[in-house]
């Protein structure tokens, strides 16, 4: 299903993407909500994939997605994802989703009790591969990427290059994002900072 246009709202870090066809049934809504309270366990695939990219909040109703990021400078970065998860995974009403082969990911490989536990090199390697399945890509496209640098215990250090380097919006949407990340499919304690290769 295809976005026509995209709507600010009063609600900065909220975006309304406006379809070409309805996206519910006639009167309905659907909402889907994610945060550190309450984590999304439903099978809904728009849901989950927007959750993925950092979205808390997803609302459809009428021919339009609201999708509330988890913080407004998110948006700089994570826009062409949105765009993409929207446009791949909305279906018109009563379709049913085709079934796909699961993508494999170094999350399938994951024991969540057992990761807190793993060496801090295992636990940079894990995290070194959920940034190239979620962060890197998007990363890239403004010119940008990261490196991790080091985990010590609950603490990831990490590195922007290239323009995410030089990047305001680096230190704030980024980082959170990366941070919520780690936290929401690895271990909740952890903390991810900035930082230079000799920190």
């Amino acid at each position: 299903m295809k976005i026509t246009r995209v709507e600010e709202t009063p609600n900065p870090a909220a975006l309304k993407f406006i379809m070409a066809e309805p996206v519910v049934a006639s009167g309905g809504s659907l909402s889907f909500v994610s945060n550190d309270d309450e984590d999304y366990t439903g099978d809904n695939a728009l849901a989950l994939a927007l959750f993925k990219v950092g979205a808390c909040n997803v609302f459809l109703c009428q021919d339009y997605v609201s999708v509330t990021m988890f913080s407004a400078n998110a948006w700089e970065y994570l826009m062409a994802d949105v765009k993409s998860a929207i446009e791949t995974h909305l279906l018109p009403p009563g379709e049913e989703p085709a079934k796909a082969e699961p993508k494999d990911s170094v999350l399938n490989h994951i024991d969540r009790e057992a990761f807190p536990h793993l060496s801090d090199q295992k636990k940079l390697s894990i995290i070194d591969s959920l940034m190239d399945e979620n962060i890197r890509p998007a990363l890239a496209n403004d010119g940008g990427g990261l490196e991790v640098i080091k985990v010590e215990g609950n603490e990831v250090l990490i590195k922007y290059q290239g323009a995410c380097g030089s990047c305001p919006s680096s230190i704030g949407g980024t980082l959170a994002a990366i941070e919520r990340l780690v936290q929401n499919h690895l271990d909740p304690n952890m903390t991810v900072s900035a930082g230079t290769a000799s920190a």
